[in-house]
């Protein structure tokens, strides 16, 4: 049996105008998907959607095909089982990580030597039929791991579950594309500046920059009303709040990744706004064999 599993991701600032080649600062989280494969003697049930976009993309890097003189000329069957801890289509990286931990997981069945960036050029493959226009940060997160939190700040996160937007991440790009521009310097500004709050650990920076990225994010339409309503009120109570994916315009923006020196009062806003939430650990482990 090969397992390989692989972790959710967080943008802590910079979705959107990564997709035209600004930086983004991204970070890995403790919750994770994991594959289980194993040979079989025949194809067990119907060919699953998520299969239909894996092993094409497998297939043509090993060069598999029924014409083929020297390779395997076809994939042999095989039993997949998937699981995870990842909330699909709130913003962590789902797409990413089951992609990653699958690709992973068929290439070691195949005999492939384990090998980090041919995973993580396939995962980005995978990442185009999901998203159309990916700038591929998700796939290197989840298979290379995240920058490293320390512990001032990493202890007081709170990740608050909005629900899935209605809206595709596609959707929501095309939406923010003709206002991206009025904001791409001053978050490229607030994304390099990040960083080393981070490595200092800088409480009131580290909440003036999130709080100003996620303004930023609203001017370009990709936060609902409902979600600004929840920011709004754990920026009065003295955090600071930001969507972290592509968000929503009519209600669910994903999770909202949630910051203040004393997370009982986030956990108490979450609460009142009857929206599921919980406490993770950031920069673990990337994709991994097990």
């Amino acid at each position: 049996m090969i397992k390989v599993s692989a972790p959710g991701k967080i943008h802590l600032l910079g979705e959107h105008t990564v997709v035209y080649g600004k930086p983004a600062l991204l970070t890995t989280i403790d919750l994770r998907v994991t594959v289980h494969l194993r040979g079989a003697k025949a194809h067990l049930g119907g060919v699953s959607n998520l299969t239909k976009i894996i092993e094409p993309i497998v297939k043509k890097e090993l060069k598999i095909s029924k014409a083929s003189r020297f390779a395997l000329k076809k994939i042999p069957p095989y039993e997949l089982t998937i699981t995870s801890d990842i909330p699909i289509g709130a913003g962590l990286g789902s797409s990413a990580a089951v992609s990653a931990a699958y690709i992973g997981a068929l290439l070691v069945f195949l005999k492939v030597k384990w090998d980090l960036n041919l995973i993580n050029k396939l995962t980005f493959e995978a990442e185009k039929v999901f998203h159309g226009n990916p700038s591929g940060a998700d796939n290197k997160t989840v298979i290379f791991g995240g920058i490293t939190v320390p512990n001032k700040l990493a202890k007081n996160f709170v990740l608050i579950n909005t629900g899935k937007p209605k809206e595709s991440t596609k959707e929501m790009i095309e939406l923010a594309k003709p206002r991206i521009e009025k904001i791409l310097n001053d978050q490229e500004r607030l994304v390099k500046e990040l960083l080393p709050v981070i490595q200092d650990g800088d409480e009131k920076k580290f909440i003036e920059i999130i709080r100003a990225g996620e303004k930023n994010l609203e001017k370009i339409g990709v936060v609902s009303p409902y979600a600004a309503g929840i920011i709004r009120k754990i920026e009065k109570a003295g955090g600071a709040a930001k969507i972290c994916g592509a968000g929503g315009q009519t209600r669910a923006t994903g999770i909202l990744l949630t910051y203040h020196k004393d997370k009982k009062v986030l956990e108490k806003i979450a609460k009142a706004e009857n929206l599921p939430y919980f406490s993770t650990s950031l920069g673990v482990e990337g994709v991994k064999l097990h």
